[in-house]
């Protein structure tokens, strides 16, 4: 279950709403749940309790005979003889954030990618006050793709564009957990050696030393640069043509929570390209 670097990422959960932007959020899940022989639930909530028209969302199978993955006249059978575990399920009549937490906890988790407005958060997935819930209990990554951007997984063919990722760092949170998180994703998806930026921001001899993992597909680079926080990881992203930018988020705050008035948050408003933010526990 690809857990060679410390941190797992096959244990998917991917929230839908039929939008657009859950056609982009599917193609990236069905990709890194290929790439790490794992499972992935595709999960849809409906508050109005209508019967979900599944016929509307890209077909699994379809979409792996487009991709050239299975050949065309292959079978539901022969997903499953890929390495993969892919289900659907539907809750309805239940606030979106409560179903999406319920699911992550009960297959506990490794990934929930969503689609999400830059200008408005997750608010779109959130709705009560349900985030100190999670930032109790869930422990999962969560990868976010701005409803404008198209990511780094092609719809149509499957083909990953993942050549620049991200990293700012600092001494807190660790960021260890997001450098093996990225060098796990790097490892099951890419096709070629992408160019691994490790970003601190202040003076340099705070600069923390995360162990980097050893793999002939990352080329790590170490880089620092002083001035804000957030415009500095912004002009970075943007000069180098980012990808992915990769965050760590507090345990103390979960990983949802943390994106609310934080730096990642506002990283995460002005960025271009989808983000991946990463649970550090306490100590």
């Amino acid at each position: 279950m690809h857990r060679r670097y410390g941190v797992s990422i096959s244990n998917i959960v991917l929230p839908t709403d039929f939008s657009h932007g859950s056609e982009v959020t599917f193609a990236h899940a069905l990709r890194i749940v290929l790439g790490t022989k794992g499972q992935l639930e595709i999960l849809h909530v409906d508050r109005e309790q209508k019967r979900v028209d599944w016929d509307s969302y890209p077909g699994i199978r379809e979409t792996l005979c487009r991709w050239n993955v299975l050949p065309p006249d292959a079978q539901r059978s022969d997903v499953g003889k890929l390495g993969v575990h892919i289900s659907k399920s539907a809750a309805k009549g239940v606030e979106t954030a409560a179903a999406v937490l319920e699911h992550l906890e009960r297959r506990d988790a490794d990934l929930v990618i969503m689609a999400t407005h830059r200008r408005e958060g997750i608010d779109r997935w959130l709705h009560g006050n349900l985030a100190q819930n999670i930032s109790n209990r869930a422990q999962a990554a969560a990868l976010f793709i701005p409803y404008d951007v198209d990511g780094f997984v092609d719809l149509a063919t499957g083909e990953v564009s993942l050549k620049s990722i991200l990293i700012p760092i600092d001494s807190r949170p660790n960021p260890q957990s997001a450098v093996d998180a990225v060098a796990a994703l790097v490892e099951a998806i890419a096709p070629n050696s992408v160019e691994i930026t490790l970003l601190h921001i202040g003076d340099p001899a705070q600069m923390p030393a995360p162990t980097l993992p050893t793999s002939e597909k990352c080329n790590w680079i170490w880089e620092n640069r002083v001035g804000n926080v957030v415009d500095s990881i912004g002009e970075y992203a943007s000069e180098n043509d980012s990808d992915l930018i990769v965050m760590t988020t507090d345990g103390r705050d979960g990983f949802l929570d943390a994106i609310r008035g934080t730096t990642t948050e506002r990283v995460l408003h002005r960025a271009a390209c989808p983000m991946l933010s990463v649970h550090v526990s306490d100590d």
